[in-house]
């Protein structure tokens, strides 16, 4: 594949540290014209892949867009999946977070009634040493089908109300955490405490273990602000009361991601960083960073903007004469994210006659994005369909996926978040912005590619949320428009069999899906 059916960026901007200058688009768009081939596709990848990843998505692909379509991939750095991997490293090798985890798992279902194992759970009939011993399984031996309480099914009455009982006594969880041997040892390994305090927890100076997450809790929970040495037990029962109010909230409202992946969830949110009133150590911050960087790919500044100087380029042509046939814009993941822009600059840019065919894959846009798009840009949308997984296999996708290169001992790390990427994102990462223009935490964002805001319409309702009745309601008026996985024996375009995340842009059926729509 030749170099200039790439665009690589960083930040959103070409430059001095990137592959891609002004002048190979210039060349790229007279290659596209000079093949008259008269149809564009283009290609966005999900923002959390190295350079590296991106350019070999690009080679791979090309083949399955160049019979049809003159092909052009986009190939934007962000580096924040990184990070996002290295801090589910350290959940893993967290002795408190494993404990936080287990007393979270324990008052959490001492307040809920539902199923789990084939066998009724009741409030006031949990034992604690039960779900010690799963917690315990787990952390020894790590799989899907370990995940303590991962099939754990609230009760329901005809209605759909669920039964949640909401009192939290910081008073009693600091009584029983305070009896806690074990509870109090993984205490005892955070960083920076005095000798005294650490050997009454029974825990050694070689037992610290010094990382992002037990540093940000050290500072929480320290008897003094700003500094660390004594912990202060009101402040650890505060926090897990805390903490347990937003997974008993979450239930109650029927918003929870399943009962495990949701205390994960709140943990994360609970330990913040600095005292900011975002979860910084689950990286929102870092997302939304990335999604500015999509923002900066369409700046004012056109010849340094990854996004729009191609538009630019492509009006050049158009005015000059030339004649464009189709654009077909494909984005995986957040790529999506990076179409809604796309589609804002173009319909500025270009003429009213060019619309586009949209293929969206696991998109990691939010419906409130969406629908704005729609809002604003519904004219410029020719075509759209949308591939992306039931929420079974949702669920069961782990965020790290088959994570070989990593080796057994791995295991845990993989299933330490037990579901999808796109769980993920709405769970943890995602956020809402208040009246001042801060962000705030918005624990489950509704996602585009996730079935369950589609589908689940007494929960997500059109008074409640109106942003995801109006793209609901645009996906119903033509029934071709959403393909959920597995879908097979269907027509040429609608099959695919991607069950994780990150198997859209390379599953024979899903490319062959693509292939079908872009030779139509």
């Amino acid at each position: 594949m030749s170099e200039y059916h790439y665009i690589h960026s960083r930040g959103g901007k070409l430059g001095d540290k990137t592959d891609t200058s002004t002048a190979d688009i210039d060349d790229m768009v007279q290659r596209f014209l000079a093949s008259e081939s008269g149809k564009l596709a283009i290609h966005f990848h999900g923002g959390l892949v190295t350079k590296s990843a991106g350019i070999a998505t690009a080679k791979r692909l090309h083949d399955v867009y160049a019979p049809a379509a003159f092909p052009i991939f986009y190939v934007w750095e962000s580096g924040v999946w990184e990070t996002i991997r290295n801090n589910l490293t350290e959940l893993a090798d967290e002795p408190v977070f494993k404990q936080l985890v287990r007393k979270l798992l324990q008052y959490a279902l001492e307040r809920l009634s539902g199923q789990s194992g084939g066998r009724s759970i009741v409030p006031g009939s949990v034992d604690a040493g039960e779900v010690k011993q799963a917690v315990d399984a787990f952390w020894n031996k790590p799989s899907g089908n370990s995940i303590p309480y991962r099939d754990f099914q609230t009760t329901e009455d005809e209605a759909g109300s669920r039964s949640v009982g909401m009192r939290v006594s910081e008073e009693e969880i600091q009584a029983d955490m305070e009896t806690d041997r074990e509870f109090q040892r993984a205490l005892g390994t955070l960083p920076d405490l005095q000798p005294g305090t650490r050997s009454a927890f029974g825990a050694t100076e070689q037992q610290v273990h010094r990382s992002t997450f037990s540093e940000a809790l050290a500072d929480q929970l320290s008897d003094e602000p700003g500094t660390r040495g004594l912990i202060s037990w009101y402040k650890v029962a505060r926090l897990v009361a805390r903490i347990l109010k937003g997974v008993l909230k979450r239930y109650h409202k029927g918003r929870d991601h399943g009962l495990y992946a949701t205390v994960v969830e709140e943990i994360a949110r609970g330990v913040k960083l600095g005292g900011s009133g975002l979860n910084e150590w689950g990286q929102a911050l870092q997302w939304n960073r990335m999604k500015k960087d999509v923002v900066d790919a369409f700046d004012p500044d056109i010849d340094h903007a990854a996004g729009a100087v191609l538009i630019e380029r492509l009006k050049r042509a158009l005015e000059a004469g030339a004649t464009i046939e189709r654009i077909t814009l494909t984005g995986h993941s957040t790529g999506a994210i990076y179409i809604a822009e796309w589609l804002q600059a173009a319909d500025k840019m270009l003429p009213p006659e060019i619309k586009f065919d949209i293929v969206f894959l696991a998109p990691a846009i939010t419906y409130e994005r969406f629908a704005q798009c729609l809002t604003n840009q519904r004219h410029r949308i020719r075509f759209f369909r949308s591939f992306a997984m039931h929420d079974e296999l949702e669920r069961k996708d782990q965020v790290w996926g088959d994570d070989t290169q990593r080796g057994s001992a791995a295991d845990l790390r993989r299933f330490i978040y037990p579901s999808s990427l796109l769980y993920l994102v709405s769970g943890i990462l995602e956020s809402d912005t208040d009246e001042k223009g801060n962000s705030i935490d918005a624990p489950d964002k509704p996602l585009l590619g996730m079935e369950r805001y589609f589908t689940e319409t007494n929960i997500y309702t059109p008074a409640g949320f109106p942003e995801v009745e109006q793209v609901r309601n645009w996906l119903k008026q033509q029934p071709d428009r959403l393909v959920w996985s597995i879908s097979q024996g269907q027509p040429p375009g609608f099959n695919c069999r991607s069950i994780d995340h990150g198997a859209f842009d390379n599953d024979p059926d899903t490319l062959d899906s693509v292939r079908a729509i872009l030779a139509q």
